[in-house]
């Protein structure tokens, strides 16, 4: 149980905290996630906002991986008290910071009241650093990953356009509505090849969960279908690096406009971009 030091320490931040925490989550694994995570602080980043990326997938690291950052200390040596929280973050990642989980430790997918109270420390600490710490939680709905949604200030909700997907992404916001009376979130729709169907789609789960969960679902942006990105996590680059004009680019970027209150943008023809990509692929 948290102590009264603790929670007059969590009040206090709550009150005067600096930093906007967005928690992404999915029902399921494999929708690309982690992908929207990254690049979503790279954009943030590209826009001059200061930002954290922590991998809050615990026990199954990836960001490091997936950005091809060697990492000495993490999450599991601080909570040991084998590391400072200023040892375990890397710095300046294409832009933003990083804080690395950890990878085949099982304990850290269902944290003690004691082990969440520390890593919640961290943000006491690190808060008037950033603008944005953004938390890529673990695919599913765990006690770790429900954990991080009750001290976000929006929580989006990444998805394909696919029954199963949805199925799990409305299981999602169904539990963590319950457990901390939530009653806004994000969508966004991943690896759509159909803009028009994907529309249907999140107009009909939106209608769902009005009635049923009480949540203002708001869509941030559909993400279309991009072979760039699996040429991305071979390179272990972000696709906003690797081609900021590339369609996956584009919609991420309009995602982190549309989630900050600015216009969308367009910086290339559709049709020569995409007759560009067919020949050169």
């Amino acid at each position: 149980m948290a102590d009264q030091a603790f929670n007059l320490r969590k009040h206090a931040w709550e009150a005067n905290r600096n930093a906007h925490y967005v928690t992404v989550s999915s029902g399921k694994g494999g929708v690309g996630k982690s992908n929207f995570s990254v690049n979503l602080a790279y954009q943030l980043a590209n826009l001059g906002k200061r930002v954290l990326l922590f991998d809050a997938d615990l026990g199954l690291a990836n960001i490091d991986i997936m950005l091809s950052v060697t990492v000495s200390a993490t999450i599991k040596k601080y909570i040991d008290d084998k590391a400072t929280i200023d040892e375990i973050i890397k710095k300046d990642v294409y832009g933003f910071d990083i804080l690395p989980a950890s990878t085949g430790f099982m304990e850290l997918t269902t944290l003690t009241d004691a082990e969440f109270e520390k890593i919640f420390n961290i943000f006491l600490v690190l808060d008037s650093r950033y603008d944005y710490v953004i938390f890529d939680t673990g695919a599913g709905i765990s006690d770790a990953v429900t954990r991080f949604s009750s001290i976000a200030d929006s929580i989006i909700v990444v998805t394909n356009p696919e029954p199963t997907a949805i199925t799990d992404a409305y299981a999602f916001m169904k539990i963590v509505s319950k457990l901390y009376s939530i009653n806004k979130m994000y969508i966004v729709f991943n690896k759509v090849d159909d803009l028009k169907s994907a529309d249907i789609t999140y107009n009909n789960l939106k209608t769902v969960v009005s009635r049923f969960l009480s949540i203002d679902l708001q869509l941030l942006n559909h993400i279309r279908e991009d072979k760039l990105v699996r040429k991305a996590v071979r390179l272990q680059k972000p696709v906003s690096v690797l081609d900021p004009n590339s369609f996956y680019a584009r919609d991420i970027e309009n995602c982190v406009r549309s989630f900050i209150g600015l216009p969308s943008v367009k910086k290339t023809n559709e049709k020569v971009y995409t007759l560009f990509k067919s020949v050169f692929k």
